[in-house]
């Protein structure tokens, strides 16, 4: 039985045998009423990822969250972790910038203060007097190191295997980098959960991992990929993955990691990627039906960083190139869903269930959230 929704352009239902697919209507990625309800879906349906703890690791440690468009900052209040209003509630003037270390928060404009917890402490020069005016505070829940605004995934680390891979006991966190991409953020999301572009769009990944060596796990807030490592990292097809193999051999002599690569999505939007000692956190944050931006933010295991900084160095040059070759599939996608979209046309071809079950299951969910949404 298909779902009728009230949006009736959204939903084509394809079916190969017994397989059954239901794909977002080409009209969905390039129309403002597909994308609004797309946004809502984020803000109410997905856990909405804030930061990992290792971000504010010292008491009064903050945090500046740009994929809440600075809007909070997230502080380390020693018995738990909050977001705090970042603007100031007199003026609107924005209060902290970055990340850091304090007690006070004061306002660059007109010196209001507040503690780090939030609560007002004083307005210099107000003629008149000031009720207290604190800063909102939210808590946080806390799943693996990583904090939620209103709750955490229904995912068991133990139960999907990863319990030892995604730990972040010897990590720290390093930097976040921001990409802003000029397609629909869904053909990000589809190209993340498929192992059939590798062998054509990605030279050098496609010989450090074995994307016919993938093992799935499925549950109603993810999707994981569990890719094998290459079978000859003496090998490599591109000068860059060259020199990243060359110190993945070296850090571990003979005996490599089962896995080159582990990719996950909560979804809808938030993606946690583990490599030999390298694990990624991603946020896409859809701007309009054709952009978004991709906050990705970067964890190295601190023992081997110590010892070999170059490993990091040279894995994020693999990692940036592979970037580059996904963002160049998903404008393939863009460019020919804008030519169907511009001829009012819908085409539709079968989806493989194992390289591309990943994108099945991501549209179902999609289907699913949307068909609540207008319930």
């Amino acid at each position: 039985m298909v779902f009728t929704l009230k949006e009736t352009d959204y939903i084509f239902t394809f079916k190969l045998g017994t397989y059954m697919t239901n794909y977002p209507k080409i009209s969905s990625y390039f129309t403002e009423n597909s994308f609004t309800v797309e946004k809502n879906i984020i803000q109410k349906n997905g856990p909405l990822y804030v930061g990992h703890k290792l971000m504010v690791p010292n008491i009064d440690d903050y945090h500046v969250v740009n994929h809440l468009q600075n809007r909070y900052a997230l502080v380390n209040r020693g018995n738990e972790y909050v977001l705090v209003s970042n603007v100031c509630p007199h003026r609107q003037s924005i209060l902290l910038k970055g990340s850091g270390n304090t007690k006070v928060i004061k306002c660059g404009l007109h010196c209001w203060s507040f503690g780090i917890d939030g609560k007002f402490k004083g307005a210099p020069h107000f003629t008149e007097k000031v009720e207290s005016k604190n800063l909102e505070t939210i808590k946080l829940y806390e799943w693996n190191g990583l904090l939620f605004k209103n709750r955490i995934p229904d995912c068991d680390f133990k139960k999907v295997g990863l319990s030892e891979l995604l730990n972040f006991d010897d990590y720290f966190y390093h930097s976040t980098e921001s990409e802003t991409y000029h397609f629909n953020w869904k053909s990000f999301m589809e190209i993340y959960l498929e192992n059939y572009h590798v062998f054509s769009m990605h030279p050098g990944l496609k010989n450090f991992v074995k994307p016919s060596d993938l093992e799935w796990e499925i549950g109603a807030d993810y999707s994981i990929q569990k890719v094998g490592m290459g079978s000859d990292l003496r090998k490599f097809g591109s000068e860059i993955y060259k020199t990243w193999q060359t110190e993945v051999l070296r850090a571990h002599d003979s005996e490599l990691p089962r896995y080159g690569a582990i990719w996950m999505l909560i979804y809808p939007n938030i993606m946690i990627e583990w490599y030999p000692h390298v694990i990624v956190i991603s946020t896409v944050d859809p701007k309009t039906p054709g952009s978004s931006i991709n906050h990705v933010e970067f964890y190295y295991s601190k023992s081997l960083y110590q010892k070999n900084e170059n490993y990091f160095k040279v894995e994020k040059e693999a990692y940036l190139e592979t970037a580059t070759e996904d963002n160049e599939a998903c404008l393939l996608l863009e460019e020919g869903r804008r030519a169907l979209y511009l001829n009012n046309e819908e085409i539709y071809g079968p989806i493989d269930s194992f390289l591309e079950k990943g994108v099945a299951e991501f549209y179902e969910y999609l289907f699913q959230a949307r068909n609540s949404e207008f319930l």
